[in-house]
């Protein structure tokens, strides 16, 4: 047909992201990758220190003695000053992490039971295609073993049929497919 437009594809399902659906949660990540590049910040800022340090040929007088003598202080006594600084800040950073990584985890049980709830319709449907797919290929199944059943009742040497048998299905009477039928049926999906 000239100019019938098709209706345009619904768009796939998406997750939420955990962030997307809990505000604390989205909170919790910001914060931690906030501190996390902070300690990576520190970290250089460290390396730098600490090559600085070992570069240092200066004589070293503590900043209090060079006060107590009218001097300047020495530069490798003022970097291992803020060297230890940055190490306290490094230890600080490494227990708040450690304190989000908990609230976090505690957080997350909130965040997800919210992703479950806008995500539930969405699994009800296609638990559903899946229970209607496996009834049918159960039933089929069953057509088929049937079919098998008479070919070897009436003596039918039927083999140049190829035969294929789905065995990947499990046991005609308790298989794989009746086993995962029941359990959606006792999840309440399905018929």
């Amino acid at each position: 047909m000239i100019g019938k437009k098709s209706a345009p594809a619904a768009e796939p399902f998406r997750v939420p992201a955990l962030a997307e659906v809990d505000e604390t949660y989205a909170a919790l990540l910001e914060k931690q990758t906030e501190l996390t590049a902070k300690q990576s910040d520190l970290e250089r800022e460290r390396r730098a220190v600490e090559k600085a340090i070992a570069a240092d040929t200066s004589r070293e007088t503590r900043p209090e003695i060079a006060a107590l003598l009218g001097d300047a202080p020495g530069t490798k006594s003022l970097s291992r000053r803020r060297l230890a600084e940055i190490r306290h800040e490094i230890a600080d950073i490494e227990q708040a992490l450690n304190v989000l990584r908990q609230r976090l985890a505690d957080a997350r049980g909130r965040a997800s039971a919210s992703v479950v709830a806008a995500s539930r319709t969405e699994y009800g449907r296609l638990v559903g295609a899946m229970v209607e797919a496996m009834q049918a290929l159960s039933e089929a199944r069953d057509e088929y073993e049937s079919l098998i059943d008479d070919f070897n009742a009436h003596d039918v040497a039927w083999t140049s049929l190829t035969p294929l048998q789905p065995t990947f299905c499990g046991d005609r009477n308790d298989g794989h497919l009746q086993r995962w039928l029941r359990a959606a049926r006792e999840a309440g999906y399905g018929a």
